[in-house]
């Protein structure tokens, strides 16, 4: 089946295993060749720890949390509200287990996202396949729900924020707040003439700005704190790089920028 773009949000529940610990191989055949391998390197007697994930192609979308010490019908009943502008054919679903020499595929099961475009619900026992597509160890299934809601059908979609009966992003940590601003950058640094022609609503387009040189001057005229989040901050890039564009105080680095604030 050809791949499909899923615009829109991705109701996804992940219930329950129906069985795994089966004699004649599977999970329990692999689960003694662990148990040798965990006491040969003095690891001690390996827990089933398994947990089951959601993709779209190859991303990686949603997972559960770890099932310990039950390697027979593991249940999450785990509910996932998915943002989604992923192209795929299948919503797979992987059930691993996770081990002291990596995670170990135990199969994955497979609901063709053409099921789901008409909007209703898709609820079923799923058979869960090998890496070959086979049946494992006499048809275990793994119970998921699936409805998808086109985007489209969002009563916010393409309106922007409008007034303060925006109900907000739904399914998120935090509710909306007032008095924030997001800026948008095509890149950390452009040229003058490196200009795209991204078009906007209310027949706009954009205009790139430059985040590094925004960034000096938010830390420049900070008055009382300075919050960085990231992975990672290299202190030794300089924030204004442009010689027709000097700013007072550009010639230094970040880091040296930082302490003279401090």
């Amino acid at each position: 089946m050809d791949p499909i773009l899923l615009h829109g949000t991705l109701h996804a529940t992940i219930y329950e295993v129906d069985r795994l610990h089966v004699e004649g191989g599977g999970p329990k055949l692999f689960r003694k060749l662990m148990e040798n391998i965990e006491e040969t390197v003095g690891l001690g007697k390996g827990t089933p720890k398994i947990y089951a994930t959601i993709d779209l192609e190859k991303a990686r979308v949603g997972r559960t949390r770890i099932i310990e010490n039950e390697p027979n019908n593991p249940r999450w009943y785990e509910s996932f509200h998915i943002y989604c502008a992923h192209t795929a054919a299948d919503i797979v679903v992987t059930v691993k287990d996770d081990n002291p020499i990596g995670a170990t595929l135990i199969g994955r099961a497979y609901v063709p996202v053409q099921e789901l475009l008409d909007g209703e619900e898709v609820d079923r026992w799923v058979e869960i396949l090998d890496k070959d597509k086979n049946p494992i160890h006499k048809g275990s299934k793994i119970h998921v729900k699936f409805q998808f809601f086109d985007v489209t059908r969002d009563r916010n979609w393409a309106r922007g924020i409008r007034g303060p009966k925006f109900p907000g992003v739904p399914y998120t940590f935090f509710s909306q707040r007032q008095g924030c601003r997001v800026s948008l950058y095509q890149d950390a640094h452009i040229p003058d003439n490196f200009v795209p022609k991204i078009p906007l609503s209310g027949g706009k387009n954009y205009e790139p700005h430059r985040c590094w040189e925004d960034v000096f001057d938010a830390i420049t005229n900070a008055k009382h704190f300075i919050y960085i989040t990231g992975w990672s901050v290299y202190t030794e890039i300089t924030l204004v790089r442009d010689s027709r564009r000097q700013k007072p105080g550009g010639d230094i680095t970040l880091g040296e920028l930082l302490k003279k604030k401090a």
